[in-house]
């Protein structure tokens, strides 16, 4: 999976990311539109079985984003299809935009610039269809990094990346995970570049006519591959080899694109991959299959990364150095090395059937990166993990519900959603804790050997899960898996000093006949009670038809008084809690609770009651709290509470909070615009280079800018101009710019245009992408700048840089600037949306409109030319064949969505 699912990379995402809603039926009013028609897996008459790939990837070729191919399919029409009275006379191949010069093996051909249709007059038996074919500067699919004059230290590359369904702007094939194939490449390329495949490496042969011309070929024999999973690269990589793992070679890669990136820094990113092989097999039950196993580093994987069999993938944000490793993004990228590695059983060996059943991979992925963290790092650091989870699913609720398998939506890619991520994770999770661990893992080796090489769908998962424990689990499936939503607990307290007897009530509340989610969940929920001598004091709590929503439990004490409840304490089940029994029984839960959870819930009670005593007992029980995600999420809850008191709570947090991890998220909640908060900025600041990550410092200039301090401008433009600022993602850098444009000064605005806008024939001085973030500052501050004639200028200089640059992210970022600034971008919203229809995967077109959509409802002087500008796009959509059609290889990072890094969580 394109994988961004860690809660500690959330800094890499921008607002921009959730402005896009959809207009929708009621039952998946938020997730898919009207329009959304249920999608099924293809026919399968004339089966692809094996493909050779041949390709002519010289530095010619990748200076000129042209590569001339061919690709041989075997086709096989199964026996049963044969003697069947079925028409076996056509194939169709996705082929976007492709240059076809000839197709041999069929009897005629069509091909309407998406698609390649294979004739035979009599019905067809097999044989291999060989197509020559040109790709000439793909929308997607397959991404050229070529140096330019603004930009001339980019390293020379070219690299595939698919999922969902962009396979096809590069290959014609049957896009889908359906079909999966055998694989042979035959790769030409310059000498002095190096060439990587899916497969087992065959051979690298300089041409004796020419030796500055090499041919590479990787074979993927023993295994078959759907078009997602394909990959290859070509071009200015280094490279370390890191032993091997039962005979499988390790090695990592990665574009030679700043000073950072070493054969040091790669080993130190990927340093656990062989350890993480053996924990993994052991795991699962089945021996790691890949012939090889190579892990490639480019700045073109815009998603995050992808488990393509034997050759994974990763955007360059996921390397780390010693000082990313001071606030956990050693744990962050780990857990994306297990995520894509879970892939090879969970995706690779054993494919879904179609979309719906995404879970199967993506859910699995996410958690077995729980499962790592369970077994190699502390129960906090592991339950944290699991709670992370669980916020991140209900979170996603809060726009729309729809069941985990979902046959309804606009676009494959749709479904790479929270609710498959973490919330099919967790939903793992409550299946293990119903099993037990010894059976549970005892059907999960069932269900890997029994599935190893074939497709599946939910339904094979279910059925190992029942045969090894004698459980009927429709019931769990019809609610958490084919149903919408979870448990919603409301809590009632109360205390009989006289009869030494807790009494609490839990209700289940989520029902919503409209969404069809019921109004009980089955299920099992422990709760605990500690008293004042530290006795815990156990019961259960029991859902089902029987007991009805509402139950309620009595748990007697003895001598001492209760002092915490902790209800689920071992986070066995998926739910939210609304529970205020107090502030001494939250006070005490909160500082002497024994579950991380449990103490986060009492801190936001007590954050949310706002009263001058509640949150006298937070400022006095936070700087004690041991564990640091718990404080991090205490400075969250205090953030959102936007009162004075919570700020000073804060402000003094950031003199004394000294954990890297908890800082680094204390800072980026940091946003109240208030002199005590801007001392506290400026002191972590003023702390020894030592103690601080870039993302620390990224955060402390983004929110030092929004303090709009004139005194701060000096300093953000000597951070600016201080070379130092740049390191290896450019988070200083980040947050520097993004600080500069929420100062919103004249000068600060001019700063910011001066790094974007250079003179013809010269280089930007900073990051590619952090030349994006500038773009996205600008908008931020163009609004504010008291000169209309200047903010005109800059309008259109970003239509400008929308038409010519050729960097598909700061085209967008382009794009997106102009959208927001409004008013003065008036005159070119048609040159900005048309390069915004057409430059792009068509997918991104139906996102727009969308996007525009939302901003009519605005009204004011834009929703004439907006609406003029969705009419205009609205046609060319009806004029698409299908809005699957439409939505072919949906770019990961989105239209409006931009990464300074999108997680395989």
């Amino acid at each position: 999976m394109p994988c961004c699912s860690k809660h500690s990379l959330f800094e890499c995402q921008t607002e921009s990311e959730v402005a896009v809603s959809h207009t929708s039926t009621q039952i998946n009013k938020g997730f898919a539109t009207a329009h959304a028609k249920p999608s099924y897996a293809p026919h399968s008459r004339i089966e692809p079985t094996h493909m050779k790939i041949t390709l002519d990837v010289t530095e010619a070729a990748l200076k000129a984003k042209t590569v001339k191919a061919q690709v041989a399919i075997t086709l096989n029409v199964p026996a049963s299809t044969v003697a069947s009275n079925a028409v076996n006379r056509e194939l169709v191949l996705n082929a976007v935009a492709l240059r076809i010069d000839n197709v041999d093996g069929v009897d005629s051909f069509d091909y309407d610039g998406k698609r390649l249709t294979l004739r035979w007059v009599k019905n067809y038996t097999g044989g291999v269809v060989t197509i020559d074919y040109v790709i000439e500067t793909p929308l997607a699919g397959l991404y050229f990094h070529v140096p330019d004059e603004t930009v001339p230290d980019r390293a020379l590359h070219v690299i595939t990346d698919h999922e969902t369904e962009r396979c096809r702007y590069w290959l014609p094939c049957v896009d889908q995970p359906l079909v999966r194939t055998t694989l042979d490449f035959n790769i030409t390329h310059s000498t002095q570049h190096a060439a990587v495949a899916n497969g087992a490496h065959i051979s690298t042969t300089a041409s004796e006519s020419d030796p500055s011309v090499s041919v590479s070929i990787y074979r993927l024999l023993n295994h078959t591959c759907p078009s997602y999973l394909i990959c290859w690269a070509v071009g200015d990589y280094i490279s370390v080899d890191d032993g091997d793992v039962d005979g499988i070679p390790l090695k990592y890669l990665c574009s030679r694109d700043n000073k950072f990136v070493t054969k040091e820094t790669l080993l130190h990113t990927f340093e656990k991959t062989g350890a993480m092989i053996r924990w993994m097999q052991k795991k699962v039950g089945l021996k790691f299959p890949w012939e090889k196993y190579f892990q490639i580093v480019s700045p073109k994987i815009e998603g995050g990364a992808m488990e393509n069999i034997s050759l994974v993938t990763y955007k360059d944000i996921f390397l780390y150095d010693e000082e990313l490793g001071r606030d956990g993004w050693q744990m962050a990228v780990d857990g994306v090395n297990v995520h894509e590695m879970a892939h090879t059983y969970f995706g690779d060996l054993l494919t879904m059937r179609h979309f719906e059943h995404v879970w199967l991979k993506e859910s699995w992925a996410t958690y077995m990166d729980f499962c790592w963290s369970e077994d190699h790092y502390s129960h906090e650091e592991a339950r944290y993990e699991s709670f992370l989870n669980m916020e991140g699913y209900i979170s996603e609720t809060g726009r729309y519900y729809r069941p985990i398998v979902c046959k309804t939506y606009d676009s494959s890619w749709d479904m790479f959603d929270g609710h498959t991520y973490p919330g099919g994770a967790f939903r793992i999770h409550m299946l293990r804790q119903i099993l037990g661990d010894e059976t549970f893992w005892a059907a999960v080796k069932n269900y890997v050997n029994t599935y190893n090489g074939r497709f599946v769908e939910t339904e094979d998962f279910k059925r190992c899960l029942e045969q090894e424990s004698g459980l009927n689990l429709t019931k769990f499936f019809d609610q958490w898996i084919y149903g919408r939503g979870y448990i919603k607990l409301k809590a009632d307290y109360s205390y009989d000093a006289d009869k030494k007897v807790v009494q609490l009530t839990l209700e289940q509340t989520q029902v919503d006949k409209d969404l069809e989610i019921p109004a009980v969940f089955e299920a099992t929920i422990e709760v605990d009670v500690i008293d004042t001598d530290g006795k815990v004091h156990s019961t259960e709590v029991v859902f089902n038809d029987a007991t009805g929503n509402k139950v309620v439990a009595f748990i007697l004490l003895g001598d001492a008084k209760p002092d915490a409840v902790e209800v689920d304490p071992r986070g066995k089940v998926l739910h939210t809690l609304d529970f205020n029994p107090g502030e001494a029984i939250l006070e005490g839960t909160a500082k002497r609770g024994r579950d991380i959870m449990s103490r986060i819930r009492s801190y936001r009670q007590l954050i949310k009651n706002g009263s001058i005593s509640a949150l006298k007992k937070v400022s006095s029980a936070v700087h004690d709290e041991l564990y640091w995600g718990v404080r991090a999420q205490v400075y969250s809850a205090l953030s959102e509470a936007k009162i004075q008191p919570a700020v000073d709570i804060l402000a003094t947090a950031l003199i004394l909070e000294k954990d890297p991890k908890a800082l680094r998220h204390l800072t980026s909640v940091a946003t109240a615009k208030d002199e005590r908060i801007r001392q506290g900025l400026l002191a972590v600041l003023a702390r020894p280079a030592e103690q601080l990550s870039g993302r620390t410092r990224r955060f402390a200039y983004t929110n030092l800018g929004r303090q709009r301090n004139p005194a701060d401008l000096d300093l953000l433009l000597a951070a600016l101009a201080n070379p130092d600022s740049i390191d290896l993602h450019g988070f200083t850098l980040a947050g520097i710019i993004t600080g500069l444009g929420l100062h919103r000064s004249a000068k600060a605005f001019e700063a910011l245009v001066n790094l974007v806008f250079v003179p013809a024939g010269t280089a930007r001085v900073i990051p590619e992408a952090c030349t994006v973030l500038a773009v996205d500052a600008i908008a931020e501050s163009l609004g504010w700048q008291e000169n209309k004639i200047r903010r005109l200028e800059v309008a259109e200089l970003l239509a400008e840089l929308a038409r010519v640059d050729k960097a598909h992210r700061l085209q967008k970022a382009a794009v997106r600037a102009l959208v927001a600034i409004g008013e003065e971008a008036k005159p070119h919203f048609g040159v900005a949306y048309n390069i915004a229809s057409t430059a792009f995967a068509e997918q991104n077109t139906l996102k727009l409109v969308t996007y525009v959509k939302t901003l009519q409802t605005a009204g004011g002087d834009k929703t004439a030319e907006l609406k003029k500008t969705v009419e205009d796009l609205e046609g060319r959509l009806k004029k698409m064949e299908t809005l699957v059609q439409l939505l072919e290889a949906k770019e990961k990072s989105g239209l409006f969505v931009e990464s300074a890094a999108k997680t395989d969580a």
